[in-house]
């Protein structure tokens, strides 16, 4: 009996340090996007695209070096969406059209606050 007590903890323990971990990388990964996407947004209001389109190669750079992990975190199609509207939004800035950067711009700051969302500790998302 007490042998199970303290197995039943032990993987009770385990799995609670797997979800914390797992939040903690994703909370730190749509922060650091989110950080990046509005540098590039503040660069691009300012007027200054060389520095806006560099923010956005880095964003785009960071979510790919990250997509493997975030795979085992979230949904694909999210992180899909996220995907290719950052890379619209880099079209959309070398054709200098302001106008649909900011409407992909935004469908970008929409899909990181949906997945930040999405995985949020919330009664909601037990089931």
């Amino acid at each position: 009996m007490r042998r199970t007590l303290t197995l039943t903890l032990a993987v009770l323990a385990c799995a609670l340090a797997v979800c914390v971990f797992s939040l903690s990388t994703l909370n730190d990964t749509v922060g650091q996007a989110q950080q990046l996407h509005s540098q590039a947004m503040l660069a691009a209001e300012g007027g200054d695209g060389h520095r806006a389109a560099e923010l956005l190669a880095r964003l785009a750079g960071f979510w790919t070096e990250r997509a493997g992990l975030m795979e085992m975190l979230a949904s694909h199609d999210a992180l899909h969406e996220v995907g290719a509207a950052i890379a619209e939004a880099r079209i959309c800035l070398e054709c200098r059209d302001h106008d649909d950067f900011l409407r992909t711009m935004s469908a970008v700051e929409a899909g990181l606050s949906h997945l930040k969302d999405e995985e949020a500790v919330r009664w909601a998302n037990l089931y």
